[in-house]
């Protein structure tokens, strides 16, 4: 567990009139009403970021949750030199990412338990995996991929970058991940 120096040590008060960046440091002392504090100011702003991230009413609030809960968590590694805004930024981003990498798998998971064949889809749990599948595509849906999966762009984003319609995105997304369901990747063994 990591230990403030006595210099950033908070002074009791009314914790409603303290920093981000305090509350924080209270939480890591052990003082847990900070949490509630940073929840009531904050929760907005991660639940509106959620939302813009398309995400459903529902799975924002799952989100919310476990960013809130990972804020708990890893109260001691919060570092008073950045802005506390930022550091909750950091954690809702990576909690994002992660959320929708379960859902991908989840789904595809589901989706090989339909399937008439024993064969599964394959899951991207390492990089070298995914761009060893990718290299069974075209160079344009190679890219498409990248974009979408590995830097996290959205549809619309990606549309914009490559001056074509999202429609149109979207079903050479679909039409690539139905092809690598049935492929293996070159040069990994299972």
């Amino acid at each position: 567990m990591r230990c403030f120096p006595k210099k950033l040590s908070v002074p009791s008060g009314n914790m409603n009139d303290l920093s981000d960046e305090d509350l924080l440091i209270k939480l890591a002392e052990g003082e847990r009403k900070a949490l509630d504090i940073l929840y009531l100011r904050h929760s907005g702003r991660v639940l509106s970021y959620a939302l813009k991230r398309r995400l459903s009413q529902e799975r924002a609030e799952d989100l919310l949750q476990i960013v809130f809960l990972q804020i708990y968590r890893k109260k001691h590694l919060y570092d008073p030199k950045h802005s506390a805004l930022a550091w909750i930024y950091v954690i809702t981003r990576s909690e994002l990412k992660d959320y929708r990498n379960r859902e991908i798998k989840d789904f595809l998971e589901w989706d090989d338990s339909l399937s008439q064949t024993s064969e599964s889809s394959p899951i991207l749990e390492q990089k070298d995996e995914a761009e060893a599948l990718l290299q069974d595509l075209k160079p344009r849906e190679q890219e498409i991929l990248r974009l979408r999966y590995l830097d996290e762009m959205e549809y619309n984003e990606i549309a914009a970058l490559l001056q074509e319609s999202e429609s149109n995105i979207r079903q050479i997304v679909s039409r690539s991940l139905k092809f690598l369901r049935g492929q293996k990747p070159k040069g990994v063994s299972k």
